[in-house]
């Protein structure tokens, strides 16, 4: 028998998730339907409608890719595509709206994945708002700037990519992570855990596979549809023009390296200072301790050693999604930077829809459970939320 999505939840679930949006807009202003003055994939959309792929002119305050003498925003596209349509509708502030509406859009597909599982409602409801308002997403949801709206759109469309691949929806699922990797690259380490999930639920898949081409069309026009944006700006189909920023052109070691990895992966665990009042001063740029600021963290940990300390048949998904974990958190401390100016330690975001399917895909129903999980959830988000707000402030 089919089981009903549970609408009732899932509507208190987005109440809540906009309740916690609503009271940090009252403190900080930045209102979704404001203007955005970091809006670079509205301006690459204006570009697109008047059939140019450069800007008109360099915008100082953005990171702007400069090749052969033309400006480009440096970012990977996928954002522009969603906004396309409502540019070439006159809807030229509609960024903030589209990132409330990801947000929102986000946990319910966390509370649809846990749903999959036969997750209780309770802790499903916990476990949601943990990954959510409880963690650093929040920083990243609050306002739809450049480098913070394509992390809430990759946050969720891996998210939707998981639970269709939950759901044997191979071509919708794939397609969903190929949008992911237009707006965070890195999430391209995604996919084996994509394809392990379709193929867990459908023994076939790979014997089946030439019955199943159709369904990697979707996914390839994606990509494809990258890479000849990226031929046509940079002369290079994997380059999105991040290379061509002055802070990378000017460094010794470019974007990548592993020269940064040793003080990056410090980073992921430091601390805050104390100050001469007691009071902790959490660190403004390349991030502070995960645990901390992600508390979900602690718990997937937690989650983890049970699984394989178990015999269950998730113990090969568990070493898949621990891998990929492992895998894109050692690529992101190989950036020159962990995110720059921030509350908290955004990179580490991208990893977070993993660390969820992590828990739910071992989680049992224990009342237990939810009482641990409702104490870090009011220790994440009472901290993103005061964090949050203060630095805006």
């Amino acid at each position: 028998m089919k089981k009903q999505t549970d609408y009732k939840s899932i509507t208190f679930l987005c109440l809540s998730v906009g309740a916690v949006l609503y009271a940090m807009w009252t403190f900080t202003g930045k209102w979704f339907w404001l203007e955005n003055p970091y809006n670079s994939y509205i301006l690459q959309a204006q570009a697109w409608k008047g059939g140019h792929l450069s800007l008109p002119e360099d915008y100082s305050h953005l990171e702007i890719a400069i090749f052969n003498g033309k400006y480009y925003i440096s970012f990977p596209p996928f954002p522009s595509y969603v906004m396309f349509p409502f540019v070439l509708l006159g809807f030229t502030n509609c960024d903030g709206l589209i990132s409330f509406v990801f947000s929102l859009a986000g946990a319910v597909y966390a509370y649809k994945i846990c749903e999959n599982f036969n997750i209780d409602k309770m802790l499903s409801y916990i476990l949601t708002l943990l990954l959510t308002v409880g963690s650093n997403w929040l920083f990243t949801s609050h306002t739809a700037w450049v480098w913070f709206i394509a992390q809430n759109m990759a946050f969720t469309l891996s998210l939707m990519a998981i639970y269709y691949a939950l759901k044997k929806k191979c071509g919708l699922s794939l397609a969903l992570w190929a949008c992911a990797v237009g707006c965070r690259p890195l999430n391209a380490l995604y996919l084996p855990v994509i394809l392990y999930l379709i193929y867990d639920k459908d023994k076939t898949f790979i014997e089946n596979l030439k019955s199943k081409w159709k369904a990697f069309i979707p996914m390839t026009i994606i990509g494809l549809s990258y890479m000849a944006l990226n031929f046509a700006r940079f002369h290079n189909p994997f380059e999105f023009g991040h290379n061509y920023l002055p802070e990378f052109t000017e460094a010794e070691n470019g974007q990548f390296s592993f020269a940064y990895m040793g003080e990056n992966i410090k980073n992921l665990f430091r601390m805050p200072e104390m100050s001469l009042k007691g009071a902790w001063e959490y660190q403004e740029f390349n991030g502070t301790n995960i645990f901390l600021i992600s508390p979900i963290f602690i718990s997937y940990i937690i989650y983890t050693i049970y699984a394989l300390k178990s015999r269950n048949s998730e113990r090969i998904l568990t070493f898949i999604i621990l891998g990929m974990i492992i895998a894109e958190l050692l690529c992101i401390t190989a950036h020159r930077t962990m995110g720059g100016w921030q509350f908290g330690n955004r990179y580490t975001n991208d990893v977070l829809p993993l660390v969820f399917l992590g828990i739910a895909s071992v989680s049992p129903n224990r009342k237990d459970n939810e009482i641990f999980n409702a104490v870090l959830l009011l220790l994440g988000c009472t901290i993103n939320v005061i964090g949050t707000v203060l630095i805006y402030t």
